[in-house]
């Protein structure tokens, strides 16, 4: 009991300790506005660190006038692209040839997605050992099985190129089968400087790529719903396989999607991180926030930390000084001029020349571009293309700077007589799409209205949420450490208790284990071993029952000495007195 209340009052102690320790630390902080901050810019100003010339390369889109100025990285090549645009809002160098390292993976784990099944199995062979040294892997062994989406998981999170090797040849055939695949794919998605020769990233000569390229592949496998599942995983639990007998845990190596790091970032989505000695830091980056989608795309980078401080600062960059307008005016429409070819006001286009045939001769189908806040549609210019008989595709660009697309659908001609059943049909339907449109597009101010007035009650909330913990400071940081030393206490709980369960359940499986061992060697006797082993055992137990009364019988000898004695005690007693 006296224990009991001494371990109560250490942990009491230890308790009171805490509080005074963040009463004391937290205000000293919150009353220096930054103090950390300026701290570490003064140490980062005493270093003298590497700065490579790539460094002062110049950025493209900071060339476009009235475009916001983005900040100089030390990555040799950049991209932050919009995902539903196709708009790139930061560039630089971003058709340079460079080594992609292991972000090659985005492409590996893309074409496992659309030629296999997740639930299928792959057996590895021995091309699991065609590794560089000290390379990446999960030591798959030759004969081993896993199902796609372990092996998935094992290339996205941990960059296994021993996985990265066995889905090559399961799916192409061989490494350079698959290399095929992934050149085709690159091809098809409108890769201008890429070319891979492996699944992995492993440096080699023939394989490379460029930003612009990166962004396009990352933006098509980012569409497909298994990829964003694996990219954005930080933490899986691989079960164990006809090879081993311990669960696997792989983690995701891109720490802005890991919450306990200091490179952790609230709107980072997934990603993929890559390294060799000659391709340096790679890391394309998704991000989502207030409806915009952006990956950002580095390459060349002098160090990992620098890599997941520039992509925070190029993201930030994009989020705050860009937004998504939708188009769905007549701008960029042709008009009859335009799509009979008489722009020139020559003799025949003069015969043609009324308002009528001025106008636009079909539709536009919504579309949306990505411009930054201090910028309109109407600063934008455009340019149609006729896709089909009856379609086509306005490009919007600002300086010769693409920035976003919309379709448009054009009148059928219809010659002016009675209108047949099927062209009042076809009239009815055009009127319904114009409607459904004019009706989308009032839910689209009528959504942007709600959205401004949230805004506006945010705003409002902050303000009065930041008064008050400016008034209150002390209260609010014991108020916050309370409830910090509580969760604390509470996952501390829940590990224990983790812990727990997990030791009861190794030890259950290891009796489960013995037993179905011993099971096995009595199925491997023979009649006559069975009977001799239970006759042993008969002969063993006979012995422990003899043994057993022989401790009885001299338990019993020495309870009667013991009582002899007593009563030859007590009649010495009994005389003296």
């Amino acid at each position: 009991m006296r224990k009991k209340q001494m371990r109560y009052r250490r942990y009491l102690s230890l308790l009171l300790a805490i509080l005074l320790m963040t009463a004391y630390v937290i205000p000293a902080y919150a009353e220096e506005d930054g103090g950390y901050e300026d701290n570490y810019q003064e140490e980062e100003q005493e270093e003298t660190e590497f700065i490579p010339d790539e460094y002062y390369d110049p950025i493209e889109s900071n060339e476009l006038p009235g475009w916001p100025k983005g900040e100089a990285v030390q990555a040799a090549s950049a991209v932050v692209m919009d995902l539903d645009t196709n708009t790139f809002l930061y560039s630089k160098n971003m058709y340079a040839k460079m080594y992609p390292a292991s972000i090659t993976k985005i492409m590996t784990a893309m074409i496992a997605l659309e030629q296999g099944n997740l639930d299928e199995e792959i057996e590895f062979s021995e091309i699991v050992y065609d590794l560089e040294y000290n390379s990446s892997n999960v030591g798959i062994q030759p004969e081993e099985k896993l199902t796609l989406r372990q092996a998935l998981y094992a290339l996205m999170l941990e960059s296994a190129n021993d996985v990265a090797n066995g889905l090559a040849e399961y799916f192409g055939g061989s490494m350079s089968g698959f290399a095929d695949l992934m050149n085709a794919k690159a091809k098809e998605l409108g890769c201008v400087n890429t070319h891979f020769s492996n699944p992995s990233g492993l440096h080699n000569d023939d394989h490379y790529t460029c930003a612009y390229d990166m962004a396009l592949i990352a933006q098509a496998a980012y569409e497909i719903p298994q990829f964003r599942e694996f990219a954005s995983t930080t933490l899986y639990e691989c079960a164990a396989t006809n090879l081993t007998e311990e669960e696997r845990y792989f983690v995701n190596h891109h720490k802005m999607l890991q919450q306990e790091s200091e490179y952790y970032y609230a709107w980072c989505t997934a990603g993929k991180t890559g390294f060799t000695s000659d391709a340096w830091n790679t890391l394309v980056t998704f991000g989502e926030k207030d409806g915009m989608r952006l990956v950002c795309v580095l390459l060349h980078e002098n160090g990992a930390g620098r890599a997941y401080n520039e992509t925070a600062m190029l993201l930030n960059y994009a989020f705050n000084n860009f937004q998504e307008v939708p188009v769905t005016d007549e701008a960029g429409q042709p008009t009859f001029y335009e799509a009979m070819k008489l722009e020139r006001l020559d003799k025949a286009a003069r015969l043609f020349r009324v308002e009528a045939l001025e106008e636009p001769i079909g539709e536009t189908i919504p579309g949306t571009v990505t411009i930054p806040n201090t910028l309109s549609v109407d600063d934008l210019t455009t340019k149609s293309e006729k896709t089909g008989e009856l379609k086509g595709t306005i490009f919007y660009s600002y300086h010769d700077w693409s920035v976003g697309m919309a379709g448009f659908q054009i009148h059928p001609l219809v010659p002016i007589t009675v209108p047949s059943y099927q062209q009042k049909r076809d009239m009815e339907e055009i009127l319904n799409r114009t409607a459904a449109v004019r009706k989308r597009n009032e839910i689209e101010e009528t959504a942007a209205a709600v959205m401004q007035n949230t805004e506006v009650f945010v705003k409002n909330t902050y303000e009065k949420a930041k008064d008050f913990v400016e008034k209150n400071t002390l209260t609010v940081i014991w108020v916050g450490s309370f409830i910090l030393l509580v969760l604390l206490i509470i996952i501390v709980i829940l590990i224990l208790r983790c812990t727990k369960e997990y030791r009861i359940k190794k030890r259950r499986l290891q009796e489960e284990r013995e037993l179905l061992k011993k099971e096995e060697e009595i199925d491997r006797m023979t009649t006559s071993e069975i009977e001799q082993e239970l006759r042993k055992a008969m002969e063993q137990e006979r012995l422990l029952k003899e043994k057993e009364m022989a401790l009885q019988e001299e338990q019993r000898r020495q309870e009667e000495k013991l009582r002899e004695t007593e009563k030859i005690l007590e009649e010495i007693n009994n005389s003296q007195e």
